[in-house]
């Protein structure tokens, strides 16, 4: 079993657990996904297949809905 590196991002307030070192482009990704929730916003965001969507919707938008239950 591998062990895994995990990252920690402050993205808009929202402290974000990453399972590895974070891409520039998902980074970026997270942080259109935390504004656009922080504001009740809708977001179209694109980025080629492969580079990681999916984990950077599903860690932005579940950490920030956790920092929701601090508030």
């Amino acid at each position: 079993m591998m062990s895994s590196v995990w990252s920690e991002y402050t993205i808009g307030g929202v402290k974000i657990t990453f399972p590895y070192k974070a891409y520039p482009s998902q980074l970026a990704m997270m942080n259109s996904i935390v504004r656009g929730l922080n504001s009740k916003q809708h977001c179209l965001l694109e980025s080629p297949t492969g580079s990681g969507k999916s984990l950077a919707l599903l860690c932005s938008a579940l950490a920030w809905q956790q920092s929701l239950s601090g508030k």
